[in-house]
């Protein structure tokens, strides 16, 4: 098959547009060694232009362009992110930023046509001097959860859904998802980002990333809802060492995630009953790095024990199917997807439109409504 000399400039271009090295771009072509160089030099043939236009989601025709297009990605959230390792952001998160603001502005419309009145608690804090405790306390007592309920849990995952389903009857809109809407061939990258929060009077949004371990989302959700009490929009992605440059804002949002999390009263008295990481993390159903972080701040453990853990601690959650339906609403929010189903059902909406909304065919409304939304 003949070969084409495409721009290396666009190979680039196409791997930063994907968070790709270049070496892991040109292995989406499979692992010829004997023709890498070539392939980076921009030779290949067009079944392979055809295969990474589809593997990268970018335009076959832009693989002929002699310079990169100009893209302007609309991204109105605040970079907050501060691992060292993270990578920068690709089309996987702007694609899932379009849909999550595409589905908040509809719902935003539809409460506002049912008078809905602004949620008292979405900024609740913006530029006090409120310690983390008493922010803290101020969401566990909006979001009605006690500890009691959280000690029930029977793991981390079910201490998420407990603390999800809250914040939704709250006003909160809880979405998880570890792919690109529904497409199971594009994985959300924990790399790039753990979580973000889009701050709104009426519909405030928490986006986490479902490849990350369960009991990291816990951590996310309890950081993102401090974000919407503290007034401020923004990308979240763990930041394990807590450096000393990190902003003073992300810094406050985990300290009121670990007091909503773990308090120190109670951390403390678990301590002395049983000052064993592992086993306090089961207690509290929070990651064994938010129990290492809270013995290290109360210092009941060296910083070289800390950091021990965190080596170990770095897991992303097991791929796997499950009932699509019950998974549908969980990616979309369980709020709209409520709303969205109910307005098409009434003929408040085309199901066309519903379908849309929800990325996935009009069938499927009606099947959603008979399974898990009835």
């Amino acid at each position: 098959m003949n070969t084409l000399q495409i721009s290396p400039d666009i190979l680039q271009w196409a791997a930063e547009q994907n968070a790709l090295s270049m070496d892991a771009l040109i292995d989406l072509l499979g692992r010829a060694e004997s023709k890498r160089q070539d392939y980076l030099a921009g030779k290949l043939t067009l079944k392979q232009i055809e295969t990474l236009a589809q593997k990268t989601h970018i335009p076959f025709g832009y693989f002929f362009l002699d310079t990169p297009p100009k893209i302007v990605r609309n991204n109105s959230l605040p970079d907050l992110r501060q691992l060292p390792e993270f990578v920068p952001l690709s089309a996987d998160f702007f694609d899932t930023l379009d849909d999550v603001l595409r589905k908040q502005q509809w719902f935003i419309a539809y409460l506002k046509a049912q008078t809905y009145n602004n949620l008292d608690f979405v900024a609740r804090f913006k530029n006090t001097s409120v310690s983390a405790q008493k922010i803290a306390e101020d969401i566990r007592n909006t979001l009605n959860f006690t500890h009691q309920e959280q000690a029930e849990c029977a793991n981390a995952q079910a201490f998420f859904n407990l603390l999800s389903t809250k914040a939704e009857a709250a006003g909160v809109l809880v979405f998880k998802n570890g792919i690109v809407k529904n497409n199971t061939h594009r994985s959300l990258s924990v790399a790039e980002f753990r979580g973000f929060a889009i701050v709104d009077k009426l519909a405030p949004v928490i986006f986490i990333n479902g490849k990350d371990s369960e009991a990291a989302w816990v951590f996310t959700l309890a950081h993102e809802l401090a974000h919407i009490w503290l007034g401020e929009s923004g990308i979240f992605n763990l930041p394990y060492e807590q450096p000393y440059h990190a902003q003073q804002l992300e810094k406050d949002c985990n300290q009121i995630a670990a007091e909503l999390l773990v308090p120190e009263t109670l951390f403390l008295n678990a301590w002395e009953q049983q000052p064993d990481i592992v086993a306090l993390s089961k207690v509290f159903n929070v990651s064994v790095w938010v129990i290492a972080r809270r013995a290290y701040d109360f210092n009941k453990i060296t910083r070289e024990q800390y950091k021990a853990v965190l080596n170990t601690s770095k897991k992303t959650a097991k791929s796997g199917g499950g009932d699509f339906y019950k998974i549908l609403p969980t990616r979309n929010s369980k709020r709209i997807t409520q709303a969205i189903v109910s307005s098409a059902l009434s003929g408040n909406m085309m199901l066309r439109e519903a379908a849309s909304l929800l990325n996935v065919q009009p069938h499927t409304i009606m099947e959603l409504s008979k399974r898990h939304l009835s």
